[in-house]
Formats: C-alpha cells, structure tokens, sequence
C-alpha cells in the first residue's frame, strides 16, 4: 500500500479573553495555505471560561480549513467559581461546544487515527489544581481505538497536559499518571500532543513522540513568541515543525525528524 501523506495542525492555549485579533488573523490564514488533514486544537481555548470567551473560541474553530479535534484544558472549567466549578463545571464548555468533555473523542481519516482526552480535573490533591490526569478508562478507551485501527496508521493522542518536559518547564509537573500512560501507550500509539505550558518542542519518550506547542496567539507568553507545530508524516518519517510568529508572519523555527520501526519511534 502506497505511504499516505498526513499533514495535522497542532494549536494550543488559545486563551480567547487574552487573544491578540492578528495573530489569531494570521494564524487562521496559514492553516488554511497548509491544508491539513487534521487541527489538533490542545486545551486552554479561554482565559476564564466566560461565555463570551466560549462564543469566541466556537467562531474561530469554525474557520479551521480541516476537521477539528478539541480537548479542554484547565482554564476551561470556572476557575475560583467555586459554585460553578463543583456543580456545573462542563456547561458552558456543552452548550458552546456540542460535545462530551469526559469522553474519548476519535478522528478517523485514510492512514490516521486520532483520539482526545480530557485530562483537566475540577480538583486534585496537589496544591496546583491546574494539573492534571490522565485515568484507567481513558487509557483504555484510546487503547479499543488504536486497537480498531489498520496497523500502520498513524496513531496519535491529543490532550492539553505534558507527557515531557524539558528544564525550562520542569516546574508545571508532568500529567498526572504519565508514567502509567506511556507503558500502556508504547507500541500502541506513535504522537502524543500537548500545551498547557506555553513553550514549544518535541522530543521521544518511552519510543512515542512527545510534542508540546506555545500559545498560538494569547498576550499569555513564557518566554517564547506565540506558535504552533505542523507535523507531516508518511510511511514510517514524521517531521515536527515549530512555526514561530516574528511580529509580521510565522516562520519555521525548529524542524526535528522521526522515524519508526513498527510503532517505536526514535529521533533521526
């Protein structure tokens, strides 16, 4: 069989409420010279979880130029609304967004299967509740996903929370049992996406590849200018493109190539 070219968008940390209109302009326009198979769009898509914010997030995601697959991130549940937070935390997320926070959501396309997790939690026990987990169900869920899938398609997880880090991020914590995750992901998926910590890079872990994008276009930086990742794969090659903005367009930035022997992937 003939390899499949993939093409997917990663976006993250939208934070509409502390969006910046060009870039998100901009943004929107490069997409749609890319033509990607598929947007990963990884969590964070507002700053408070404010109705307006959710009516802004739904409108931009309705000029993707591909299918979008949308995870939550913690800044979508009503923060120090304490009420809300415990009661109703999903609502706005369900009336805005037409879908399931807690479920398993699957994007099927020729030579691609993707799956989205939630991993934002009301609340944990450690004292940052902006840290969040992953569970034995969701695990099992993309595991009956991939598991449906022909063998050599690309596999690939999307949440909001980090599998990897590198030491510029080491402070915000890894997902909450990642460690668990990536002994039951290895050799079962191949790209695990992720943001939540505004800084972009990629990397292998446990033979997955692990790739985190900045915030796509808030005023909420870390250190790096807005960005986003562009990953193209075919065959058993994948190429991890990190597109920086530079005050007038998004340029490549970094460029890191993969390669796999069945589903254990290391760096080229």
């Amino acid at each position: 069989m003939k390899p499949v070219n993939l093409r997917i968008a990663q976006i993250a940390d939208l934070h509409f409420g502390r969006d910046i209109p060009a870039v998100a302009q901009a943004l929107l326009a490069e997409l749609h010279e890319a033509a990607p198979t598929l947007v990963a769009v990884c969590g964070d898509l507002t700053q408070t979880a404010r109705e307006a914010e959710f009516r802004a997030a739904r409108a931009f995601l309705a000029e993707l130029p591909a299918p979008a697959l949308v995870v939550p991130g913690n800044h979508d549940l009503p923060g120090w609304r304490v009420w809300a937070r415990f009661t109703r935390p999903w609502r706005p997320w369900r009336q805005h967004l037409d879908s399931d926070p807690y479920g398993a959501v699957a994007h099927k396309a020729d030579g691609l299967v993707a799956v989205g997790v939630n991993t934002a939690r009301q609340w944990g026990w450690h004292p940052d509740w902006s840290r969040g987990r992953i569970d034995a169900r969701q695990l099992t869920s993309i595991g009956a996903a991939f598991d449906e899938a022909p063998g050599d398609d690309l596999r690939v997880v999307i949440a909001h929370h980090p599998f990897l880090l590198t030491p510029a991020g080491q402070h915000r914590g890894l997902v909450g049992r990642s460690k668990a995750a990536l002994r039951r992901l290895r050799r079962r998926a191949d790209l695990l996406l992720g943001g939540h910590i505004h800084l972009a890079y990629s990397g292998v872990a446990d033979g997955l590849v692990v790739a985190q994008c900045g915030t796509a276009f808030s005023d909420r930086l870390k250190g790096e200018p807005n960005s986003y990742n562009l990953i193209e794969a075919e065959g058993d090659r994948m190429t991890v493109s990190t597109r920086h903005w530079d005050g007038d367009r998004f340029g490549t930035h970094q460029r890191t190539d993969y390669a796999r022997d069945g589903h254990e992937w290391t760096t080229v």
